[in-house]
């Protein structure tokens, strides 16, 4: 085998040199990014990684399968398919003589292997691209290999995982070529409406017609560090920005900041990545209650409303991503909304709670240092609008949802903000329009929902987090249509005289629970869950399993039905409206009942007084 240099992330390759020409996996000595020695470290011989600087060399197809499948357990399907010459393609070198020759040096029949294995124990189709054929492009024999093994998975009900390495179209079939976008497109299709998972996973380069396909269809999608990642190949790019490099502008962090991936995971870590997904969306692990009954309500001590404003905003209050950690396992990240960004105000992912495998989504309140948040400029002093939803931010929550319900997992919801965001630019990009859809998403889906208020429900951003089967909320945590500062100055124009109105907007959980707005309080730790977070997450770990059980095996249909009953109900002819109605009529009542007894009183009174005037009347 010949050895030429691998193309380094964003580096294009010479005009002379032929992508057929690669040799993907040549001897070296020396790392060519950083210059490190290769020849003893054991990660390189495995992994074909630089343990220095971490670079990803590429690697074949038939190593990939060795990396994924579980020893011994790979059966290749489709392999005696080969590529004809369809438009019989002639240029300086032939088409078939092209083909020969990479099946030649690679040992295989075209540029992709498919086959059915196990990964970490769970039954699995494989689909592997390889770049040293052909540049992993797409004909009609890699067209119909890939749709034949979608076609199995969506039949045999296994999960598909895809590793893309790819580097544009195959010319040499024209238009034919093309339509294998289609056909692909057609049987990833089939996958999704069985609810039959497929994970992408981009190696450098995954580009062309196999990445605009069933490659971006995928359910999750991972890449490999540093994997120049997009629709065009550099040389196309360059030829279109005027020949200006455009290194490090289409990598996969760029695509992960961007919302296009779930994740870039290190080659090292993809297999067990890969693994723990497949285990959380396998069907037969659930959770069964053991007993029938719930446990009795619990009364919480009745606090001042301020009070309970400071312990739901307390600085060390325990955050989503804490619960996250706590109550679940296995969590394995949901990133991106898959259209501008991923919203680090929003968590989504995949976990356990139980042994149920569930999907989590949760409002973290305080983003990590240096990533983006939104702010409002005209914020009163004393809010704090971190955390703040973006449209990108509620964007991610409907993707999870939509996620859990192509797998029939329940949701979990985690509801923790100040509001959604109020900035220019965020209502430039809809965010109107994205706050009414995710409310109509989480109404409509055919799964069980739980929400939880874990500390401050703020407005329109809570509320559609937060319109479930059930609606927990912490015993300190609060729901409000606006905060407390802003009413202060929309009714006193004072936001120093907050504790004045705050009594008033009926915002703690002891209020809501009255009015039928939430189900259940979850009791905290005595002082605030801050005093004892990992207790307050056992609590609250509890209270989960105990309402998951009770709404986890209803049919889908149903709990639409009556989540949407529910919510029409609440307000006017809800719950709140009936007892007022029932004390003003029990009032009234008694007003006419003391009204009847001073009259028939009066009566008896005027008849006693005839009764003596008669007596002192003389006879007749």
């Amino acid at each position: 085998m010949t050895n030429i240099t691998p193309l380094f992330p964003g580096q294009d390759l010479p005009d002379s040199t032929d992508q057929a020409e690669i040799d993907l996996e040549g001897v070296r000595e020396t790392c060519l990014a950083c210059g490190s020695s290769l020849v003893d470290p054991p990660i390189y011989d495995r992994f074909l990684v630089c343990p220095s600087c971490r670079f990803h060399y590429t690697m074949s197809a038939r190593r990939r399968v060795e990396m994924l499948a579980d020893g011994g357990t790979f059966r290749e399907t489709s392999r005696w398919i080969k590529s004809l010459d369809p438009l019989s393609f002639s240029a300086q070198v032939s088409y078939r003589d092209r083909l020969m020759r990479d099946q030649n040096r690679t040992g295989l029949t075209e540029a992709v292997i498919t086959g059915v294995c196990t990964i970490g124990g769970t039954p699995t189709v494989l689909i592997v691209l390889d770049f040293g054929f052909l540049g992993g492009s797409m004909g009609l024999v890699v067209g119909e290999k890939v749709a034949l093994a979608l076609q199995l998975a969506a039949r045999k009900r296994f999960p598909a995982i895809a590793v893309i390495n790819s580097g544009g179209a195959r010319i040499q079939e024209g238009v034919l070529s093309l339509m294998q976008m289609a056909k692909t497109t057609v049987a990833a299709n089939e996958m999704h409406r069985r609810g039959v998972p497929l994970i992408s996973v981009l190696g450098d380069p995954a580009t062309g017609q196999v990445y605009a396909s069933f490659g971006t269809q995928a359910d999750l999608i991972f890449a490999e560090p540093g994997a120049h990642v997009g629709f065009a190949p550099f040389r196309a790019i360059k030829e279109e920005v005027g020949g200006t490099s455009a290194t490090g502008q289409h990598t996969a962090e760029i695509h992960f900041r961007h919302g296009m991936l779930d994740g870039v995971v290190d080659r090292e870590r993809i297999k067990h990545v890969v693994s723990t997904v497949l285990e959380l969306l396998r069907p037969e692990f659930g959770l069964a209650k053991r007993r029938r009954g719930r446990p009795p309500r619990i009364r919480p001590k009745r606090m001042e409303a301020w009070e309970m404003v400071q312990l739901a905003r307390h600085p060390k209050r325990p955050t989503a991503r804490h619960f996250i950690d706590q109550v679940f396992a296995n969590l394995v990240e949901l990133h991106g909304d898959r259209q501008y960004a991923d919203a680090p105000e929003v968590i989504t992912g995949i976990a356990r709670l139980a042994g149920q495998s569930i999907v989590v989504i949760g409002q973290e309140k305080t983003p990590p240092s240096g990533m983006i948040s939104s702010s409002d400029d005209e914020t009163p002093e004393g809010l704090s609008a971190s955390g703040s939803i973006t449209p990108e931010g509620f964007g991610k929550a409907r993707r999870a949802v939509r996620f859990a319900a192509r797998f029939k997992l329940p949701i979990v919801t985690l509801v923790d903000t100040p509001g959604s965001a109020l900035d220019l630019e965020a209502w430039e990009r809809g965010q109107a329009h994205a706050i009414s859809q995710t409310i109509s998403t989480l109404l409509d889906v055919e799964v069980p929902t739980i929400s939880v208020l874990i500390g401050e429900g703020g407005s329109e951003a809570a509320l559609a987090f937060a319109v479930t089967d059930r609606v927990l909320m912490l015993q300190n945590a609060i729901y409000t249509p606006i905060s407390p500062e802003r009413a202060a100055v929309a009714e006193l124009r004072n936001s120093a005289a907050v504790d004045q109105v705050v009594g008033a907007l009926r915002l703690t959980s002891i209020d809501s629970r009255r009015m039928g707005i939430i189900d259940e309080i979850v009791r905290e730790p005595d002082g605030g869950a801050h005093t004892d977070p990992l207790e307050a997450s056992r609590l609250l770990k509890r209270a989960l399993m105990i309402e998951i059980t009770d709404v986890v095996e209803r049919h889908g249909r149903t709990l639409v039905r009556r989540r949407q009953r529910k919510y029409r109900n609440i307000g006017e002819s809800g719950r709140p409206f009936r007892s007022a109605l029932r004390r003003e009529l029990n009032v009234w009542r008694s007003a006419l009942s003391a009204s009847v007894r001073a009259l028939r009183s009066r009566s008896d009174g005027n008849a006693d007084v005839a009764a003596e005037s008669d007596e002192g009347r003389p006879q007749e």
